[in-house]
């Protein structure tokens, strides 16, 4: 009999601790699932202009630049008066090449000249002596021009001799290399005792512009126009803005990039430098549409689509919206999102679809 009253003494228990559960929770079953309210800031949608630009960035580029070649290579180089970095004015010496030898050739050309003149001289007084017995009946036609032809051959050795002493004047001044442009020593290959090949022995570029050249969509390369102005920011001065123009579009796009080569011209100013890195912004339009703050907008984990949170009865709710331009801490709403719906301002780790919230500016 004890046995029996122990168990149902434990029955009771269990049953009452039961009963007492119930009766506690029949207020909260009664009220529904109780929720913890986040409150939030909400913004809307506001109307802002967008700029539309494209940007690029790479090094900056001598606008012209000339390599200086030795046109008669094997040459001794016997001096050189300019380094690296020197202005240098267009004509003006950069080195000489030993020409010993072709002023000994010259020489014998001059002779040869000398000789020939001499030679068409007398050849010439003896024509116009026949010539005049000729007109005389005194010598036959036959020695008249026998004569004739010896006079027109003397003169083309002089001719000759005359044409062949000039190319070794102008072989004489490739001698002597020269700036061909104003501009820059950027490159000097050659040393007092080399022997000049047909490599470059100096670069000069022209520094008074200079160049930025980069790649844009193939999408908004229609828009990009010659002299269309530009702003360029230069790592040496990120605080400055300088001013530039498209100087050249390409004629075809990259098949593999799909984006079109522009060219950016801009005064050096003395300043900028080749080899300076740059960053191009081509300003292509504007347009007003409407806008959120960064801070509302979001992306969707792996998706990568833009969302946001839409406060509706006191519940938000995710929301997909196509987006633009992100300018000044704005995004451009393409679409997904109307002007008078109210948007949750900053987003929080805590916020959920269906999470129920307070807005804090009511």
């Amino acid at each position: 009999m004890k046995k029996y009253a122990v168990v149902l003494l434990f029955l009771a228990v269990f049953g009452g601790l039961i009963f007492y559960r119930m009766k506690e929770s029949e207020p909260t079953l009664a009220n529904g699932p109780a929720t913890e309210e986040l409150v939030v800031r909400t913004v809307s949608p506001v109307i802002r202009r967008f700029a539309e630009t494209v940007s690029f960035a790479a090094n900056v580029e001598p606008e012209e630049t000339a390599a200086v070649v030795a046109k008669v290579p094997g040459r001794t180089v016997l001096t050189v008066l300019v380094n690296e970095g020197d202005r240098v004015k267009k004509g003006q010496t950069l080195a000489t090449l030993d020409d010993s030898l072709l002023r000994q050739q010259m020489a014998q050309a001059e002779a040869a000249l000398g000789k020939a003149g001499t030679y068409a001289a007398t050849v010439r007084s003896d024509f116009k002596r026949i010539e005049s017995l000729y007109q005389e009946n005194v010598v036959s036609r036959q020695q008249f021009e026998r004569m004739e032809g010896e006079s027109k051959v003397a003169a083309r050795q002089v001719e000759e001799a005359r044409a062949a002493l000039n190319q070794l004047k102008i072989t004489l001044g490739y001698h002597t290399l020269e700036a061909p442009v104003d501009g820059v020593v950027m490159a000097r290959s050659v040393d007092p005792g080399d022997t000049a090949s047909q490599s470059p022995a100096f670069v000069i570029s022209k520094q008074d512009n200079v160049t930025v050249s980069g790649g844009v969509p193939e999408r908004r390369y229609p828009r990009v126009k010659v002299g269309q102005s530009v702003e360029v920011i230069l790592d040496a001065f990120p605080e400055e803005v300088f001013e530039g123009v498209v100087s050249r579009i390409a004629p075809s796009l990259d098949p593999a990039t799909r984006t079109g080569k522009v060219e950016v011209s801009l005064p050096s100013q003395g300043r900028i430098m080749p080899g300076m890195f740059a960053r191009v912004t081509l300003l292509l339009g504007e347009r007003e549409s409407l806008a959120l703050p960064m801070e509302a907008v979001g992306r969707m984990a792996g998706a990568g689509e833009s969302v946001c949170y839409v406060v509706s009865s006191d519940t938000a709710l995710l929301r997909k919206i196509s987006t633009g331009f992100e300018q000044n801490g704005f995004v451009e709403i393409t679409g997904g999102l109307e002007a008078d719906e109210n948007v949750v301002a900053d987003r929080s780790d805590k916020l959920r679809d269906g999470t129920r919230v307070k807005v804090a500016d009511r």
